[in-house]
């Protein structure tokens, strides 16, 4: 469940490029197909590139969270999902 959760954008670029390949198929054969499949496929692509969510920049703070825990005080650790 968590593979569709993380890239449930490219299934449902996947499945639209599917419905609308199949309604273009339908309408007028494979003529002019091409130049707007492959259009909508990169317009997905730059999307998904552009929405993606990067590695975190505190992911590199695990040293100073450990520390911090292990310091005998109270930590208030808040988890956030980069998705």
């Amino acid at each position: 469940m968590q593979l569709i959760n993380q890239y449930s954008f490219p299934f449902l670029a996947g499945v639209i490029i599917l419905i609308l390949a199949g309604i273009l198929l339908r309408k007028g054969g494979t003529d002019g197909l091409l130049i707007p499949l492959a259009t909508m496929f990169l317009g997905f692509l730059i999307a998904f590139w552009l929405f993606s969510p990067g590695a975190s920049p505190e992911t590199s703070a695990t040293v100073k969270v450990e520390d911090a825990i292990g310091s005998g005080k109270a930590v208030l650790l808040e988890f956030q999902s980069s998705y």
